[in-house]
């Protein structure tokens, strides 16, 4: 009796799950550096819950350098001794010294786990690259972000 309980439970189990709509088990991961350690913002959208098996995704992603750029204000000042005894105060003129924060050889990574992007959708801040063929690992190179620039774009992927 119990055993066939079990049977009348896996079997309508069964007819549950192959009801369902084929879930494909397709993971997108996706992070940024910068080679001279400036921090960077990735931020990625248009991946939610599982892809559809067989399905396109279009995923969109942009890159942020978000600091400000800074400017720090430099004077040098000296105190001396006379001859006679005196102390004398100098100072130079106010220089203003702009710190480079442009974020340098950074590279987006995006990692599509059983599946692939597809080598024609590469689209950065409007212009068209073009991937390996439909590979699963990709790096986009970004030479320069200047402090408070975005860069954006999109791929598909392809779910399997």
């Amino acid at each position: 009796m119990r055993k066939e309980i079990v049977w009348l439970v896996a079997g309508a189990m069964l007819l549950v799950w192959s009801a369902l709509p084929a879930l494909a088990d397709a993971l997108l991961r996706a992070w940024a550096e910068s080679g001279n350690e400036v921090p960077v913002r990735l931020a990625v959208k248009g991946v939610r819950g599982a892809f559809p098996a067989g399905s396109i995704q279009t995923v969109y992603f942009s890159l942020a350098n978000p600091q400000p750029r800074r400017t720090i204000p430099l004077q040098a000042s000296a105190v001396y001794t006379l001859e006679d005894g005196r102390q004398e105060a100098s100072r130079s003129n106010s220089i203003l010294l702009e710190v480079d924060n442009t974020a340098r050889n950074c590279r987006i990574y995006l990692y599509v786990i059983n599946g692939y992007a597809l080598e024609d959708t590469l689209f950065l801040n409007g212009q068209e690259l073009y991937l390996p063929y439909n590979s699963s690992f990709v790096e986009i190179p970004v030479p320069e972000l200047p402090a408070g620039m975005v860069v954006r774009g999109r791929v598909s992927i392809y779910a399997r």
